[in-house]
């Protein structure tokens, strides 16, 4: 802790901006802690609180503006990209799809504060047509409340840094060693489970040639189209005799798929 605090007293300001745009473009590197500590040295005195603020919320707003802008040229491509940057690709993809389409654009102001959703809410705002004056004003909401809230949180409890440095300094290296050891695992048990469900997703896959020979053949499947309504809207292109169907909406139209011939999946 001590170290961290002399680091960014002696680099200050340029070594937080840059650590806020490298996670905000993706890197799996929190800036939350970095946030509070810039918090507690503004408290002291050390750094100033409004800037502190304002630089945070410049750095945020580059990265999210790059995003969205890369979402509206390239399409929904991009959020291949997002999948494979995240810990949990498909979940956080789709968890901002959700969360867009039942809140809108309200979600963009809380996505910051939710990782999965910061992830993808950028590109896929860019992807949907959202104007970039809308999506700015938007994300400068967003990025205050985050910068606001972590910075002010370290502002608050300035007083207790010392306490706080003084025990790092008794446990640090234990605790810390802990806490890199546990990351390490989740991240590998992950990365593995992943690894595991792509095997079982590729041992039954059929590529669109076998389809296409499979229907002219007269064999004809069941065909299910499971994109999210967000995708669909998008691009409401299905194969021929596909059938729509939200995954949500499964569980209460479950009886409209015929059980009497091949069932074929296809998604995003």
């Amino acid at each position: 802790m001590a170290g961290i605090l002399h680091f960014l007293l002696e680099h200050g300001y340029p070594v937080l901006v840059a650590w806020v745009f490298l996670e905000q473009v993706g890197l799996p590197i929190p800036s939350s802690p970095l946030l509070f500590l810039a918090g507690a040295l503004a408290g002291t005195g050390k750094m100033g609180f409004t800037e502190t603020i304002g630089l945070v919320m410049i750095a945020a707003m580059s990265a999210d503006a790059s995003w969205f802008l890369w979402g509206r040229w390239r399409g929904a491509g991009v959020l291949r990209v997002v999948c494979r940057i995240s810990l949990e690709p498909d979940t956080c993809v789709r968890r901002t799809k959700e969360a867009m389409s039942r809140h809108g654009r309200w979600a963009i102001l809380a996505s910051k504060f939710v990782p999965g959703l910061n992830a993808a809410a950028a590109p896929l705002a860019g992807v949907t047509g959202m104007s970039l004056a809308e999506y700015l004003a938007l994300d400068a909401g967003s990025s205050f409340l985050w910068a606001g809230a972590f910075v002010g949180l370290g502002r608050i409890f300035s007083r207790q840094l010392d306490q706080l440095a003084d025990y790092v300094r008794g446990f640090g290296g234990a605790v810390l060693g802990l806490l890199v050891i546990l990351l390490a695992i989740y991240i590998v048990r992950k990365y593995l489970a992943r690894r595991r469900l792509l095997r079982g997703i590729w041992t039954e896959r059929i590529e669109p040639p076998e389809l296409r020979d499979l229907m002219e053949e007269g064999g004809l499947p069941s065909i299910l189209d499971l994109r999210h309504d967000m995708d669909f809207r998008l691009h409401p292109f299905v194969i021929p005799g596909a059938r729509h169907f939200d995954p949500k909406d499964l569980d209460d139209r479950h009886q409209e798929i015929p059980r009497d011939r091949e069932i074929i999946l296809y998604c995003t």
